[in-house]
């Protein structure tokens, strides 16, 4: 049984059917409801049931969080403010959720919130990557055409699109049909996808009714401007400053902006793949857990696959000892600076690290993820020694306060959520130590936004004395105070049994215990705008 929102839910099984009653507080339970889809699979389960309106489902208010087997309110497992309890609701799926997670969908909208949605195959079929498959089917039931093709050297068909056959830009789109920030074209080409259905197949080299959005590019500005007009917070939601993503599932963009991509080669599958084909692979639990990324892909041997002159003296280029976290090209070029499913993920736009992006964006730069107890004035020093980039004037805190504690505090709470992940990385930890983090991690215990608590928490597992703290992130906020209380009196504890440095950029005294006016200060500057990191 579970309570959310004043309502309580009760599930029943039935032979192999699912279902659910739902009672209003002070009232009875309804008929059972069916549990008809579930869409998620290696993080997060989210469940759909009937709605009695036709074809349109109603989402079941409860996620399923897979690595901590717990149950938890949709809205508290993706970045969203407190006050909005049901965001995702009833025709949300046929609305929006299904023109990425179906195979060739049509929402096919009634009137008010009634849908009469079709599919072709639930779930991300062939035809999805491979476009429409019956013409190749009924070529290939001749089997002396199938040993021809295998026996040729080229063993291309021309009767179905293979994305590794294809230049890297089309091969790209085929992910991006889905994994980027689109818009349609104009209103016929919205009620054509709605009614019939996307008209993009892989292999073309736009997505036809609809356009992908990159905010500062010269393309589809009357479309762009109309978007900044009716939605103020549609790119602030979705992208930094600077036109950069910073919420997953939305990769192509960042693809298709890095200048790798440039070169015509450079695609999703240089280093993922959807099928286990390649050499090495182990297992499959392994490849879903690591993305779906091919053997070595990774490590450096992915950027090595171009850069290959890099290989021969890494160390002149990164500056750091070559078996160093420093000297991988992920951390550097891709470091985790966006966020979904409750977790920091890697950037796919490949860039460099410069302090601008931090002082004007407040995009936390790669040096400082790792190197958390530093300040930007050391970053913009190391930068501008090693690289020659420009060493830009910056605040007093800038130059005093490590870039870290300034995010976890007066950030918003799409960066409070990286830094929050961030300080349970270990190559953060080996690098900046481990001993300072604990009242930050223990502070963020309570903050408003359940996804920066969730990170919270799971870094505070990672420290020593804490990893079997159990911690209800979705509790009400008696329980968090209490347990941030519990926690931090466990911390300061140790702290006086063992003789603990603590760098005075971290803004904490010498006993661990916060400098209360640098504290204060920074958490009454605290952006607390309302963020939705749209998914």
């Amino acid at each position: 049984d579970l309570t959310f929102n004043g309502r309580e839910y009760k599930g029943e099984r039935r032979g192999d059917k699912f279902f659910v009653r739902v009672r209003p507080e002070g009232g009875s339970y309804g008929e059972p409801r069916q549990i008809v889809l579930q869409t998620g699979s290696h993080t997060l389960k989210i469940l759909w049931l009937e709605s009695g309106q036709g074809r349109t489902l109603q989402q079941f208010p409860f996620a399923y969080i897979i690595p901590e087997k717990i149950w938890a309110p949709v809205t508290q497992t993706f970045l969203i403010p407190p006050d909005l309890k049901e965001y995702y609701s009833l025709g949300a799926w046929n609305g929006a959720c299904m023109d990425c997670h179906v195979t060739q969908g049509q929402s096919r909208f009634v009137e008010g919130n009634r849908w009469d949605s079709q599919v072709a195959e639930f779930g991300i079929a062939c035809e999805a990557c491979h476009s429409e498959g019956r013409q190749h089917i009924d070529q290939n039931r001749n089997p002396i055409r199938r040993f021809t093709l295998h026996l040729t050297t080229n063993k291309t068909d021309p009767t179905i699109t293979n994305p590794s056959r294809l230049k890297g830009a089309d091969s790209a789109l085929d992910c991006g049909q889905c994994h980027s920030v689109w818009a349609f074209n104009n209103m016929p080409d919205k009620i054509d996808f709605n009614r019939h259905g996307s008209d993009f197949r892989p292999g073309a080299h736009d997505l036809a009714q609809r356009f992908v959005v990159q905010p500062n590019a010269p393309d589809h500005s009357e479309q762009k401007d109309f978007i900044r007009r009716s939605e103020p917070d549609f790119f602030s939601n979705r992208f930094w400053g600077d036109g950069m993503i910073r919420v997953t599932g939305r990769e192509f963009n960042g693809v298709q902006a890095s200048p790798c991509f440039r070169g015509g080669e450079f695609s999703c599958i240089s280093c993922h793949e959807m099928h286990l084909d390649s050499p090495g692979q182990t297992s499959v639990q392994r490849w879903a857990r690591t993305a779906q990324l091919k053997p070595k892909m990774d490590s450096d041997a992915a950027c090595l696959q171009c850069h290959q002159t890099m290989a021969t003296n890494i160390t002149a280029h990164t500056h750091h000892d070559k078996n160093s976290s420093g000297s991988r090209c992920y951390n550097c070029h891709m470091p985790r600076t966006t966020f979904g499913l409750l977790h920091a993920i890697r950037s796919h736009q490949v860039s460099s690290p410069t302090v601008k992006e931090s002082v004007d964006y407040g995009r936390p730069n790669a040096c400082n993820l790792c190197h958390l107890d530093q300040t930007l004035a050391w970053t913009a020093e190391k930068l501008g020694a090693w690289y020659h980039r420009p060493v830009p004037q910056l605040a007093p805190d800038d130059q005093n306060i490590a870039a870290a504690v300034q995010w976890i505090l007066k950030g918003d709470a799409g960066q409070r959520a990286l830094i929050a992940w961030g300080m349970g990385w270990e190559s953060a930890q080996q690098t900046a130590g481990r001993d300072w983090l604990y009242p930050y991690l223990i502070y963020s215990l309570n903050d408003p936004y359940a996804a920066v608590r969730f990170d919270a928490w799971k870094s505070l597992q990672t420290l020593p004395g804490f990893s079997d703290f159990s911690f209800t992130y979705t509790a009400a906020d008696d329980y968090l105070r209490e347990m941030s209380a519990r926690a931090y009196e466990t911390w300061l504890r140790a702290v006086g049994e063992r003789n603990v440095t603590i760098r005075p950029e971290t803004a904490l005294d010498s006993d661990g215990r916060f400098k209360q006016d640098t504290f204060q200060r920074l958490r009454g500057e605290r952006d607390n705008k309302p963020i939705i990191l749209a998914e």
